[in-house]
């Protein structure tokens, strides 16, 4: 019995230990370390800029389906005013041959019509002024006093002056009349000249849209399709895509992906460490600055829900960092990073 009792206790005692181990202060303390090293959330995403500029398809109308016809080298640093990408322009080059010819004709038969005008008009005025040398005449006949005529001869005389004052009025309506037509007529071709030149104008200004220049410096980065294919010389692409990036590589920053389970533990204002995969050897620093408000699934091919995170750079180097550079990040939750700001 004795025997059984000690071997009991020895049972009893061993079997406490890690209970008193436990709730012993040394324990405790190495579990509260544990914990602490437990606020890191470790998530991916890719370095961005805060200001990048989109290039697509120029807004041309009646045209939804453009030809890039040149891509400037994707990674290729260019300064302003360097074209970047361009596209094929025939269409439009062939409707501008053809109002530019329609315009053409059209001046020519206003230089006609002027011709003509001046002419016509030079002929009535010929006839007005003929018109109106009788009329002196007649006047002059008229004038005799009826003492010096025969009665007949001076009533022939008053006839003739009414007839030349009748002629010189139809020949005046005669005249101002051809005038408004021939008017009208110019008018209606200076009219036409001048939609026809708004219609060129709009053509060339369509076809020069079609080379695009860079408004800043900045590197080429040539964006993705629906298919997550690269645009590349050759590609139909319709109005309103983008083919072209040129980020602003002074506002660099991180886009960050956060799985959906993670999103109550994740506000605006923790610290990020994050490398970059090109660079593993590399550690940057930065703050949460922006949350999405809506959690959204990671890819058409990845179901996995996540929201987005944009953290600010403490230390961005743009002499290795490009926007699209992928990362691995630590947001830290409830501890600063050792280096971090």
């Amino acid at each position: 019995m004795r025997h059984s009792s000690r071997l009991g206790t020895t049972l009893l005692i061993f079997l406490g230990l890690p209970f008193l181990a436990a709730c012993s202060p040394d324990v405790g303390k190495e579990t509260e370390v544990i914990a602490s090293t437990r606020v890191v959330v470790r998530v991916t995403g890719e370095i961005e800029s805060a200001n990048s500029a989109f290039f697509g398809p120029p807004a041309v109308p009646n045209i939804w389906q453009y030809t890039i016809s040149y891509m400037a080298p994707e990674g290729r640093q260019v300064s302003a005013g360097t074209p970047i990408l361009k596209f094929d322009p025939q269409e439009l080059m062939t409707q501008l041959r053809d109002k530019s010819n329609a315009l053409n004709e059209k001046q020519k038969q206003l230089e006609k019509q002027q011709i003509v005008a001046k002419e016509v008009v030079a002929e009535l005025e010929l006839q007005q002024q003929e018109a109106t040398a009788e009329l002196d005449k007649a006047r002059l006949k008229a004038d005799i006093p009826i003492e010096l005529l025969a009665s007949r001869e001076y009533r022939e005389n008053k006839l003739l002056l009414k007839q030349a004052e009748l002629s010189v009025a139809l020949s005046n309506e005669g005249l101002e009349k051809e005038r408004r037509v021939q008017e009208t007529e110019i008018n209606i071709l200076e009219r036409e000249i001048a939609v026809l030149e708004i219609e060129v104008a709009q053509f060339r200004g369509s076809v020069d849209s079609m080379t695009i220049m860079a408004a800043r410096p900045g590197v080429v980065i040539h964006t993705v399709d629906r298919h997550n294919n690269k645009h590349e010389i050759g590609d139909n692409v319709w109005m309103g895509r983008r083919v072209m990036e040129l980020p602003d590589l002074a506002q660099l920053q991180v886009h960050l992906e956060v799985p959906e389970r993670e999103s109550a533990r994740i506000a605006v204002g923790q610290s990020v460490k994050f490398v970059m995969d090109a660079a593993p050897d590399e550690q940057f620093y930065g703050r949460i600055i922006e949350l999405a408000s809506v959690i959204h699934t990671k890819s058409p091919s990845q179901p996995a829900r996540v929201f987005d995170a944009t953290v600010s750079m403490k230390n961005p180097d743009p002499s290795i960092m490009r926007p699209g550079m992928s990362v691995s990040a630590e947001i830290y939750i409830g501890k600063e990073p050792a280096k971090g700001p």
